[in-house]
């Protein structure tokens, strides 16, 4: 597994992107989901920031509404979001526009269904490289494309840049995503479970080339996954997101270590483990709580094995530690 890249900036300065107190709420008839419910988060240039949670944890939601890409019926309710200094909820479509791809892009999910079938593949990079560069002739446009299939490791990019998605495999596909969001040099990649339905191989391959492109590039990451074994490989930093809140923050190897909230706890003991294969698996016992009617207090109290009758309040974010935050009233030492 790939050595872990070190934040060669660490602390100093201003971070990249700075979220403060984001809001996304999305509107049904059953009410009003409130996906990003809070959401304060940065990220530090030069660093990969691992952001871990489960299904409907707020994770894509989150990023989605920093690449303005949240559409009706969802609507940023309130919060921040700054990108090197500029407030991204306050730009127009235009200018939004303008920022993803050249300043910070994002790969989806599933790379099958974000390219577009009917067209070639060099085509989708050329589109990317032209929108942000309309004096590009379509030649430069071309060696530049192929340029970054070669980047990604795509074999006989000069011949395969004229290929279908569908020509790829899984693992070729999902390269050609992260050439896409790479057109423009951008300073922040977005990577959304990028590793989904691949396998462990597979997995490994792509993680190890966002990693290689992040130190080669000196870009920000921010990979989005459910797999902490992920996160404790490839991340400087991690975020564990429940039920649209941030619930700890701090460096990866030692929220792994030491694990201040329960929840995050619960996650590391559902893991398998290889030098104890006949441990038993303790999964988290209950369900996600409903978004739309979230109780006031702790979203994992009815979950957490250690509640107490002050976990019915609001809880705030603690500083456990230099870096660490948990949003836990059981956090020892914290202040809020």
């Amino acid at each position: 597994m790939k050595e872990q890249v070190q934040n060669a900036s660490g602390d100093a300065g201003t971070p990249l992107l700075a979220i403060q107190g984001l809001r996304t709420w999305f509107e049904t008839d059953r009410g009003i989901v409130r996906a990003v419910d809070g959401i304060d988060l940065d990220v530090r240039r030069g660093e990969c920031l691992g952001v871990v949670g489960e299904s409907g944890s707020g994770k894509s939601a989150t990023f989605a509404s920093v690449m303005g890409l949240i559409r009706k019926p969802g609507r940023i309710v309130e919060g921040s979001i700054r990108f090197d200094g500029t407030e991204l909820t306050s730009l127009d479509d235009r200018a939004r526009r303008a920022m993803r791809g050249r300043d910070l892009a994002m790969t989806m999910q599933d790379a099958l269904t974000a390219l577009n079938p009917a067209l070639r593949v060099g085509t989708q990079i050329i589109e990317v490289l032209r929108a942000h560069d309309q004096a590009a002739s379509r030649s430069a446009a071309t060696a530049r494309a192929i340029e970054l299939m070669q980047l990604v490791g795509i074999p006989a990019a000069e011949s395969r840049i004229a290929d279908y998605p569908h020509q790829f495999s899984g693992g070729m596909r999902q390269r050609i995503m992260i050439a896409i969001a790479l057109a423009c040099r951008p300073r922040l990649l977005i990577a959304d479970e990028p590793t989904t339905a691949l396998d462990v191989t597979i997995q490994a391959q792509v993680l190890d080339l966002i990693a290689g492109l992040r130190a080669k590039l000196g870009m920000s990451v921010v990979l989005i996954t459910h797999n902490l074994g992920v996160v404790a490989a490839y991340c400087d930093r991690v975020a564990v997101l429940y039920a649209g809140q941030v619930v700890e923050l701090g460096p990866t190897a030692e929220v792994i270590a030491a694990p201040r909230h329960p929840y995050t706890e619960g996650l590391l003991r559902s893991l398998p483990k290889l030098e104890d294969l006949d441990h038993p698996i303790e999964p988290i016992v209950g369900q996600v709580p409903d978004l739309i009617s979230a109780p006031e207090g702790c979203r994992f109290a009815a979950r957490c094995p250690h509640r107490r009758d002050s976990c019915a309040a609001a809880v705030a974010m603690r500083h456990v530690s230099p870096g660490r935050q948990v949003r836990c009233v059981l956090a020892e030492g914290a202040a809020p």
